[in-house]
């Protein structure tokens, strides 16, 4: 009889061999993948109380597994605009969380959003990412990279949350948007499919800094490689080129993790 756990870990090896025949056929600005892992810790949690976050389909849940903690890494990295009068925050001031409005990027179609069109033509001739170039696409990362990265102030999940991880999107305390490296990269991730990238371009890593902190990234797939968008720097940035120990990262749009070679 087969195990579900079994099953799980075959599903996550398949992964892992058919990324990693991926990126050794392609340039070696893609980063090699490893063997099929468990999900971080902090990342299944989030996806078990807020799937839409998460953004995983409901049937994905149960190939989660469970964290080892061998490869247990707590993401808690500063970025550019800490301030330590920022991080000294009270749970009882946490207010509920609000929606974060992804400003305008021109050019680009929103996802998810009704448009109406006088023929077919006219439709036809709105761009979608594919169609444009990585010039383009570049214009989009960095923009949404340096929004994130100046609209929220850091702050631990101690102080947040009261835990030591806890993944989510950025919270909204007095006005003000808070969270730690992990949350920047959540945020990047939404805002991103709101302006069109599709999610399987899209993936959330691991690694870490030459500080010895843990930290959490997104990762964006483009023809040229995976780039870095990252709360410690103003430009997407070449994985190799990041002076990280890389840990581990999603296949893109699933709940499946492999280790970085």
């Amino acid at each position: 009889m087969f195990k579900p756990r079994n099953i799980v870990m075959g599903l996550i090896g398949v992964a892992a061999l058919m990324a990693s025949t991926q990126a050794e056929a392609g340039a070696a600005s893609f980063m090699p993948r490893g063997e099929g892992i468990g999900a971080p810790a902090g990342f299944a949690d989030l996806c078990r109380r807020d799937i839409e976050t998460c953004g995983l389909p409901a049937a994905q849940l149960a190939f989660l597994g469970g964290q080892n903690r061998q490869t247990f890494v707590q993401t808690s990295s500063m970025s550019l605009n800490a301030d330590a009068s920022d991080t000294d925050l009270k749970l009882a001031a946490v207010e509920t969380i609000e929606a974060y409005t992804v400003g305008p990027v021109e050019d680009f179609v929103a996802a998810g959003l009704p448009r109406t069109f006088a023929s077919l033509e006219e439709s036809k001739a709105v761009p979608t990412w594919y169609d444009h170039d990585e010039r383009d696409q570049m214009k989009l990362l960095n923009k949404v990279n340096q929004q994130v990265n100046r609209d929220v102030r850091k702050a631990n999940d101690s102080d947040l949350y009261g835990q030591e991880e806890y993944w989510a999107l950025p919270r909204l305390i007095d006005g003000k948007l808070y969270g730690d490296c992990e949350d920047f990269a959540l945020e990047k991730r939404r805002q991103l499919i709101a302006a069109g990238v599709p999610e399987s371009s899209l993936s959330l890593a691991v690694a870490v800094t030459a500080r010895g902190e843990g930290h959490a990234v997104l990762m964006v797939s483009l023809k040229s490689g995976d780039w870095v968008l990252d709360n410690l720097t103003p430009w997407a940035t070449p994985w190799a080129d990041l002076n990280y120990r890389w840990v581990q990262r999603q296949v893109p749009g699933t709940a499946l993790w492999t280790s970085a070679a």
